[in-house]
């Protein structure tokens, strides 16, 4: 039977349409092929503007929550950072600007002049490099990076000196360049810890001027790749451009003065910058060198970096031996006293020079320190930096005054090192002695060989007496330190600026080495200076001299 109802479509027949269906193909039909194909690019035309709008919106759907998550990871990142630079600047050390007067009395303005005298051929013959050669008047290269200019300008500040002070100034600000096509070599990590770091540690906190803190970070991250070993302490060089750690070319072991005097410059960088990374590097390496076996408190003068390991079995408070037992007092100090563990070091090492170490010398009867040979066979030998000693055995005696056995051998070491100068032709004491120590043998006391006779300007002496004369108020030492500064007027003094000497045994030729070294303006000067003021200008509780007399302050903690 036909379905007659016009309103029910049979989906099934597809023979049969709906009238609607029928008048719209009718009109379909009857339009123009013109008509008909505008009217399909008017609904392909919507179809695309409707397709895109979907897919678009749909992407935007998609990529929200993407873009939404990156925008809070970097929003939580920025806080973060925030937070660690607010927390940074909260632990920073606060530095207060110290302020000097000129010289003050006839000593203090010789000296002064002294200073001017090697910085001015300093800044006309080698300005900007490391060191100067006095006698041919030509710069000497080492690091590659200013030494003299960094390691003496805290010299010039507690000198008044100002226009040499602001030449310094100016050329770390403008020219320090860790960088630099210069400074592409390998150099020794603990010389430049203790001269140019210490430098700079130093100046920024007797100004408070933040351009010495950002060198000083900037040359702490380089320097702290050197800690990057299996046990923590430090290899011997490092290339300060290419950020790379090296040993020695001709050993893996380091010196032990090398791993043990780094710890107070890598400690105040943390203080000053707020940074924790350096001073965790100070301690572990300074927790290593305490876990290993000792003799009585005293360590062999090599050891590995890579195990840890001590080697040789020379037992020295000179050459690569002599400032890892100074630090140990110094850290102690440095820590607020709070950390036993370094005065116990000390002193136990200090009973182990009483036992092992300590000898009489005749006829004169002078007491010395000699070395260890196989950690058991003793040598006269006492080389000039040694000398340290006899200032820090007095540091230690002036906080625990009940040792009085340190202040009596501090006084006897002092009076055998300055018969090192007094006893020589020149006034000026060579590098090395040998002492007699056979009473029965008609000899000197004191014996120089002809390799040993050089006088290389150093400190060690000065420092001493500069610690007796304000523990103890004896004018005898100030008397001892101008007759020393007078012998190095005398037969060091150049045209231009200061030399080395080859002989201080023959005062009509002492053979200069045209070499005026760093620390002759970073330590020697600035110790007679000091020596020479009427009060302490640096309190022993409350600041502390790295190796290289720089001043830094000892904290509370």
């Amino acid at each position: 039977m036909k379905n007659t109802n016009p309103y029910i479509v049979n989906f099934d027949d597809k023979l049969h349409s709906s009238p609607y269906s029928i008048s719209l193909y009718r009109y379909w039909r009857q339009l123009h092929r013109q008509q008909r194909l505008f009217i399909i690019a008017i609904v392909l035309l919507c179809l695309f503007i409707y397709i895109g709008y979907r897919s678009h919106g749909a992407e935007k759907m998609k990529k929200l929550p993407e873009d939404y998550h990156r925008q809070e990871v970097v929003k939580e990142k920025q806080a973060w950072q925030r937070k660690k630079i607010e927390q940074i600047e909260s632990n920073k050390v606060k530095v207060q600007k110290r302020i000097f007067s000129n010289p003050i009395n006839e000593r203090q303005i010789a000296v002064r002049d002294a200073m001017r005298h090697a910085w001015k051929a300093y800044r006309t013959y080698a300005w900007g490099y490391d060191e100067l050669q006095p006698i041919s008047k030509a710069p000497s290269i080492w690091f590659g990076i200013g030494l003299t200019i960094v390691d003496c300008i805290d010299t010039l500040y507690i000198m008044n000196m100002t226009e040499e002070y602001n030449d310094a100034r100016e050329w770390i600000a403008t020219s320090f360049d860790c960088d630099a096509n210069s400074v592409d070599k390998f150099n020794s990590h603990f010389e430049i810890t203790i001269r140019i770091l210490g430098g700079l540690l130093s100046i920024y906190h007797l100004t408070g001027d933040e351009i010495f803190l950002k060198r000083a970070v900037e040359l702490g991250d380089r320097l702290l790749i050197n800690f990057n070993t299996p046990t923590g302490l430090p290899l011997a060089e490092i290339n300060l451009k290419r950020k790379a750690a090296s040993g020695y070319r001709w050993t893996s072991d380091s010196a032990l003065s090398e791993v043990g005097t780094v710890q107070l410059e890598m400690r105040d960088l943390s203080r000053i910058s707020g940074d924790q990374k350096y001073e965790n590097a100070a301690d572990k390496s300074a927790a290593v060198l305490h876990n290993q076996s000792k003799k009585d408190g005293l360590v062999p003068i090599f050891i590995s970096p890579l195990n840890g390991r001590f080697s040789g079995g020379v037992v020295s408070f000179g050459a690569r031996g002599d400032s890892y037992y100074e630090y140990l007092l110094k850290q102690w100090v440095q820590t607020g006293k709070q950390r036993s563990v370094f005065w116990d070091d000390w002193i136990e090492c200090i009973g182990g020079v009483r036992k092992h170490l300590w000898r009489l010398a005749y006829p004169e009867k002078l007491y010395f320190v000699g070395e260890l040979m196989s950690l058991s066979t003793f040598s006269p030998k006492m080389d000039h930096l040694a000398c340290f000693l006899a200032g820090n055995m007095a540091l230690g005696w002036s906080y625990q005054r009940n040792l009085t056995y340190l202040l009596d051998m501090a006084k006897d070491l002092t009076k055998t090192c300055y018969e090192m100068y007094a006893k020589q032709p020149t006034g000026l004491s060579p590098e090395i002695v040998y002492f007699n120590t056979d009473a029965q043998l008609s000899v000197e006391t004191i014996t120089v060989r002809a390799n040993d006779a050089h006088n290389l300007l150093r400190p060690e002496l000065i420092e001493s007496l500069y610690y007796m004369y304000f523990l103890t108020n004896d004018k005898m030492y100030q008397d001892w330190g101008w007759n020393i500064f007078q012998s190095f007027e005398k037969y060091t003094r150049q045209t231009d600026g200061y030399s080395s000497i080859n002989d201080v045994r023959n005062k009509d030729n002492v053979r200069p080495r045209d070499k005026m070294e760093s620390f002759f303006l970073a330590e020697t000067l600035k110790y007679l200076y000091l020596l020479f003021d009427a009060q302490n200008l640096f309190p022993y509780d409350e600041w502390i001299f790295n190796t290289e007399a720089h001043p830094l302050p000892a904290y509370k903690n």
